[in-house]
């Protein structure tokens, strides 16, 4: 204080505490943020369109066309197909489905499509999810970490099934970036089929944890609607 006076200045005063603030940029750039584009269901819906118009495929989502669809049950399991996720995690499950999707790359060497009865029918699926695995790798139609393995896909774990799709997506996505895929073709699209269909009753443990899965989602997609409402 002496030596403020002696210099013939005024004592030095504490400037306020800044209010503290988030920069524009960044809470633009929080906004604009695009949330994803599909659901884990609607990419199952969109995809089952894509491989409805896939040579070969329509034997796998033939019930769907049949009276009473919606109700009926597949060959494996009692549970009955009301959502695509459950349809098409069967499918996959079935092996030679993705044989038939890979062939429709025609690739020069095509996958075997068939099972014998009289061989352990697990083992042959199991073997045929692993050929087309391969076939991918091998052939680059999709990377190394975009490739499912097989005991992803005979996970009853959604976080798995989301890898399976992703990589089905990639080999369909080229069938269709190679003009091989039309689907303006489609009579009759299965998205059509679900619709309005809704989750029934959880019957095993697989079904409950698709129904967490979708309605967890669901919300979620719904936060981020309102979200961005608010501030608009």
């Amino acid at each position: 204080m002496a030596l403020s006076r002696r210099l013939g200045q005024s004592p030095a005063t504490v400037a306020p505490p800044m209010e503290a603030s988030i920069p524009s940029q960044n809470t633009e750039s929080v906004l604009n943020r695009n949330a994803p584009a599909t659901s884990i269901y609607q990419t199952s819906v969109n995809l089952l369109d894509k491989l409805a118009c896939i040579e070969g495929f329509d034997i796998y989502l033939a019930s769907l066309f049949e009276d009473s669809a919606l109700g009926k049950t597949n060959s494996d399991s009692s549970t009955p197909y009301l959502n695509p996720i459950q349809l098409l995690w069967d499918t996959f499950r079935q092996g030679t489905s993705l044989c038939v999707i890979y062939n429709a790359l025609r690739p020069t060497e095509l996958l075997s499509t068939t099972l014998d009865e009289s061989q352990n029918i697990l083992r042959q699926r199991k073997d045929r999810v692993y050929r087309f695995v391969k076939a991918c790798k091998d052939n680059q139609i999709v990377r190394d970490e975009d490739l499912f393995t097989i005991s992803e896909l005979f996970k009853d774990d959604t976080n798995s099934f989301v890898k399976v799709l992703k990589t089905i997506e990639i080999v369909v996505d080229t069938i269709q970036s190679r003009g091989l895929l039309d689907i303006s073709s489609l009579v009759e699209k299965p998205s059509a089929k679900f619709a309005e269909a809704q989750l029934g009753p959880p019957q095993d443990n697989r079904d409950r944890v698709v129904k967490e899965f979708v309605e967890t989602e669901r919300r979620y997609v719904q936060d981020l609607e309102l979200l961005q409402v608010s501030t608009m």
